[in-house]
């Protein structure tokens, strides 16, 4: 398992996310699995670094990675506003692109790539959990 730790966040979204990519779980996986997950990951810590902590607070990013049998979850924990993507209203994928408002697809890609994706708010912090299988 790797833990990860980032403090401060504001402005290190591509640190972040080369971290999680170099985690031994996660580039160990086929170039096909890494790039979904790598697409589901981008978004997420985009979403926190940018909007987590509005208050203009550096706060802070945990992110635990497990490689379990044929699957890897991956959990980023923040100490964030409450925010559950999986409450997010999906944006209407039958306009044109020129139409459509800007937000809420990244989010509905992270969440239809992996294989589950739970949520929680416990103890002040977004607990956000993804599961790929790989094969």
């Amino acid at each position: 398992m790797s833990e990860l730790h980032f403090q401060p966040i504001k402005g290190k979204a591509r640190e972040i996310l080369k971290a999680i990519l170099q985690a031994p779980e996660v580039s160990s996986c086929s170039l096909k699995n890494v790039l979904v997950i790598r697409l589901a990951c981008e978004e997420i810590v985009m979403n926190i670094t940018s909007y987590a902590y509005p208050d203009g607070s550096d706060g802070y990013l945990d992110v635990e990675i497990k490689k379990i049998d044929n699957r890897i979850i991956i959990c980023f924990k923040d100490g964030g506003v409450p925010f559950n993507p999986l409450e997010h209203k999906n944006p209407d994928t039958t306009q044109s692109w020129k139409l459509r408002p800007i937000g809420g697809l990244g989010i509905l890609l992270a969440i239809k790539k992996m294989d589950a994706i739970r949520y929680a708010y416990e103890d002040n912090r977004n607990i956000l959990t993804i599961e790929k299988i790989i094969k």
